[in-house]
């Protein structure tokens, strides 16, 4: 990557996308949403951002994209909790996560999906050449999604693609050769589709020791840009509705996430608002 290409501070005027932003220079204050500290940063700004962090390689920063699910697994597994809390940015994936900031902490924060940022972040790397590693979901749909960026974002550097099989993390000879693969290809960006909180742990334990500048954590998003998950229509993703329409298409596999979870979400989120009613000044 160049290393006389300068960055900016975020109070310089901004272009649809622009120099990448010094990662260090005002970051705000995070939203505290229970067990949940999110980041009220526009999607141009964390992208900038994430960007910025690729000049000084030799840390991970973890980018949580944080729907429901997110925040009750945070509530209920206290080792979750703590990898989330660790990570260097968490921001809004879902619709509920918004609105709860906008709720418990009192602020409108940005949705920002993780098949989203895939595209934010792909398209700003490949003026400065910038290579991607797509790692995890279901078998083809890492290869699959690399090639859609490359013909969408021409020039983009593929480091290397890997989809794994499903249990290979507790498989010591797999989880090695994917190790080994992503130290070798040496990539700017990973991105990890396991699902939670598997993604979260493995970019923790496993990514963070090889120092690649940033590791997001993006669930299903190579089935929807690969189109193999549809993905809903706008208006019902700006309404709140997404989660509905993903049910529909898979009913069985994701009614505990989507009927139990949602409830669960619902109760724990009255709960935090009970307790900053009671206990203005607490810190949940």
């Amino acid at each position: 990557m160049p290393e006389s290409m300068p960055l900016v501070n975020a109070t310089q005027p901004q272009h649809t996308f622009g120099a990448p932003i010094d990662p260090y220079y005002g970051l705000p204050e995070r939203i505290g949403i229970g067990p949940l500290r999110i980041d009220p940063l526009s999607v141009h700004e964390l992208t900038r951002r994430l960007i910025g962090h690729t000049f000084a390689p030799g840390k991970t920063n973890h980018v949580v994209t944080a729907n429901a699910q997110f925040y009750v697994l945070a509530e209920e597994h206290e080792d979750f909790r703590r990898c989330v809390g660790e990570a260097e940015y968490v921001c809004a994936d879902g619709i509920s996560v918004a609105v709860a900031c906008k709720w418990l902490g009192r602020k409108a924060v940005a949705r920002i999906a993780g098949v989203d940022l895939i595209s934010y972040l792909c398209a700003e790397s490949v003026p400065l050449d910038l290579a991607s590693y797509f790692l995890g979901g279901k078998p083809g749909s890492a290869a699959q999604t690399a090639s859609i960026m490359m013909k969408k974002y021409p020039g983009l550097r593929v480091a290397g693609v890997s989809c794994p099989p499903v249990g290979f993390i507790q498989n010591p000879e797999i989880l090695s050769e994917v190790i080994e693969a992503i130290r070798a290809a040496k990539p700017s960006i990973i991105y990890v589709a396991l699902g939670a909180p598997r993604q979260e742990f493995f970019i923790q334990e496993h990514i963070r020791p090889l120092g690649i500048p940033v590791a997001v954590g993006v669930g299903g998003s190579f089935e929807m840009i690969c189109g193999v998950t549809r993905r809903a229509p706008v208006w019902m993703q700006n309404s709140g509705l997404e989660w509905l329409y993903r049910w529909a298409q898979e009913p069985v596999r994701l009614a505990n996430r989507y009927l139990i979870g949602n409830a669960l979400f619902s109760f724990y989120l009255a709960r935090h608002m009970v307790r900053q009613k009671t206990h203005p000044k607490s810190d949940d």
